[in-house]
């Protein structure tokens, strides 16, 4: 699946415009396994937009809770206005709202309970990188996210290593695959039905680079953010993405 992150970016004019070049240039076989994740304020254009076909539409971040939480999103709300998905602990979100995978826990729960896909993003910084922690980083965010939760099938993971991200350092293809198949090691051993999860790589993923990346066994996809917000460079990595899993 290829997935992209607009955050906060977008118009009502510019979205119309990404949507129309889109919807009349993605090849149709591959539509279904498209995700957008807009803004919140433009998820039901968005929906709209793109109501004839099978792309998938998600929210960015859901509030665990709901309720008396002034400017806060449920999954109920999410799944209302016709979201598929869900991101959750973008390292964005960990990082400037300090959230604890504590907390993501309780928003897979919440997802869940909502008919939402959840897509738990994960990764770790270039200092953890450097002194080799990588693997323990994932594995402890990995376990205690998901713990005790049963993981459906369609379980996603979005590998992002949070020094890649936006910043043009990319890690080489074959390392991310040797990541991306520990992951799956990881929470199908948490997992309460045996669930291997389709991991995805976000990170400076671009049209000249994705090919190198979706040609690895165990990467399923791309988490795409920059790239994504240009409706032609974000479609040529799909069309990449399409001819190589047709083949």
């Amino acid at each position: 699946m290829i997935i992209a992150n607009w955050k906060a970016n977008g118009s009502l004019l510019s979205n119309q415009k990404w949507c129309k070049f889109f919807i009349e240039n993605c090849p149709k076989e591959i539509i279904s396994n498209i995700g957008i994740a807009p803004s919140a304020l433009h998820i039901g254009q968005i929906k709209k937009l793109l109501e004839s076909s099978d792309v998938k539409i998600g929210i960015q971040d859901i509030d665990a809770e709901g309720g008396p939480r002034t400017g806060s999103i449920c999954g109920e709300m999410a799944a209302d206005t016709g979201c598929d998905f869900t991101l959750i602990g973008h390292s964005e979100r960990r990082i400037l709202f300090k959230e604890k995978n504590v907390l993501l826990k309780q928003k897979i729960e919440s997802a869940y309970q909502a008919n939402l896909q959840p897509i738990l993003c994960i990764g770790e910084t270039l200092e953890e990188n450097e002194q080799g922690n990588t693997m323990d980083i994932l594995k402890s965010q990995i376990e205690e996210a998901i713990s005790n939760i049963t993981i459906k099938e369609g379980f996603t993971v979005a590998y992002e290593p949070v020094w890649a991200i936006g910043t043009g350092n990319t890690p080489k293809p074959n390392d991310i695959n040797v990541i991306h198949e520990f992951i799956k090691d990881v929470v199908q051993s948490q997992s309460l039905d045996d669930v291997v999860p389709s991991v995805l790589y976000g990170g400076s993923i671009h049209e000249s680079n994705s090919e190198d990346f979706f040609t690895e066994k165990n990467i399923d996809g791309g988490l795409i953010g920059g790239a994504s917000l240009d409706a032609k460079e974000f479609l040529k990595i799909v069309n990449i993405y399409s001819r190589l899993i047709t083949q």
